[in-house]
């Protein structure tokens, strides 16, 4: 099924999750493993050893395969990094119609998956490979630049918000569909390296809806978005949390991208975009976001 029936579709889904119960979203890690170690991740917090096992492909298709008869038919791959399986990505585009993958983009993913990218971005070199690593910003466009696949992910904090417009106008430049963004969501057992003030989410607020006015077509982020991040707890009222469905690499069900993601204080792009009433009102940039082939 082709990307563009995907906004068609999901009314009919939708239509079968409330009649039926029948989810049809999914997110899951597909790797515990990841090539780099951000400073804003929480992945590995409290982890000496980085080293995971691997589950092999048949684990991988028996898992896709009751999902998909469960009723999924759009999945969100992440990890870890998800491009280190490129194996389970590829499976993964012979079962699911609808496929989007949150990678850091330092390891290329076949053209032959054709399906959204979330590549992340979180400023320009050095404010980026600060937070990512050296060399990291370079090696992503390298592997990306051109491809419109790809759609910039940015996680925002008050160390580099400021960076926003910088991002939209490297995406342009770099041939990409555009940038959606994340607030940065801290953990609810205290590890939080970038704390948000009331005062630093407005300003991040601020900088949302300037960037926006500049670049509408180019910042997949749409004002009603924007008012959704203005409000940092969501809990009791979470269209992505309580209605797909979250597994960890294990295939253990959670919550959300994390059990211990602190949802007082959140900035999920996924909780800003999925539920159906709030789609009604950003067409045109979940157009965007939908790849088309």
């Amino acid at each position: 099924m082709r990307r563009r029936q995907a906004l068609f579709y999901f009314p009919w889904l939708e239509f079968k999750r409330i009649a039926l119960g029948v989810k049809h979203s999914a997110e899951v890690d597909i790797t515990d493993n990841c090539n780099l170690k951000c400073r804003h991740c929480y992945h590995f917090f409290g982890r000496d050893e980085f080293s995971k096992k691997e589950e092999s492909l048949e684990v991988w298709e028996n898992r896709f395969r009751l999902l998909f008869e469960s009723g999924v038919r759009f999945i969100l791959l992440v990890g870890g990094e998800p491009a280190l399986r490129i194996d389970v990505l590829m499976l993964a585009h012979r079962i699911f119609p609808f496929i989007f993958v949150i990678t850091n983009g330092t390891k290329r993913i076949p053209s032959e998956f054709a399906h959204r990218l979330f590549v992340s971005i979180d400023g320009s070199r050095e404010v980026n490979d600060h937070i990512r690593g050296k060399g990291v910003y370079d090696r992503v466009l390298k592997n990306y630049a051109g491809d419109d696949r790809v759609v910039i992910n940015m996680v925002l904090a008050k160390e580099n918000y400021t960076e926003l417009e910088h991002v939209v106008r490297l995406s342009v430049d770099s041939g990409f569909t555009g940038v959606v963004c994340n607030i940065y969501t801290p953990r609810n057992d205290g590890y939080n390296p970038w704390d948000l003030g009331d005062g630093d989410r407005q300003a991040i607020i601020q900088e949302l809806t300037r960037v926006k006015a500049l670049y509408p077509r180019d910042l997949l982020v749409s004002e009603t978005m924007i008012k959704w991040y203005s409000v940092a707890d969501h809990r009791g009222h979470c269209y992505w949390g309580d209605e797909a469905l979250h597994y960890g690499a294990s295939f253990n069900p959670r919550r959300c991208f994390a059990d211990n993601a602190d949802c007082a204080n959140c900035g999920c792009l996924a909780g800003a975009a999925q539920s159906p009433p709030m789609m009604i009102h950003q067409t045109r940039e979940l157009r965007s976001i939908l790849y088309e082939v």
